[in-house]
């Protein structure tokens, strides 16, 4: 879904015919949107595997994935291909820092198990 959403944008900034559409709300959308989808991930992966670690990695291949799909739109429209092994770090460094928050405040939103007293 992420890949399909960072396709659509690279299509709109980078098609000639859509130069009308402003620069500045599309590019913070372009970046916010990931950051949070990141968070998203390493949160929910962490209330499933309740592993940090692993949370990051699922977050970084998420980021990866992304990063592969904007660098390959770039190619597309006639970019460097630098665009690709680039997106694929940027995306790869985004997902894991980004999902590494998303786990932590999972892990730290958990309630502890309640205790009783006997």
């Amino acid at each position: 879904m992420l890949s399909t959403f960072v396709a659509l944008l690279a299509f709109i900034g980078l098609t000639p015919e859509l130069s009308w559409v402003p620069e500045a709300p599309l590019l913070a959308v372009s970046v916010l949107v990931p950051l949070v989808a990141y968070s998203v991930t390493g949160f929910r992966a962490e209330r499933r595997s309740r592993s940090v670690g692993n949370s990051v990695v699922a977050s970084a291949v998420a980021g990866v994935v992304s990063g592969l799909a904007g660098g390959l739109f770039f190619v597309l429209f006639g970019k460097s291909l630098l665009n690709v092994p680039v997106g694929l770090v940027l995306g790869c460094l985004a997902g894991a820092v980004w999902g590494a928050v998303g786990a932590i405040v999972s892990a730290r939103s958990r309630k502890p198990p309640t205790q009783t007293h006997a």
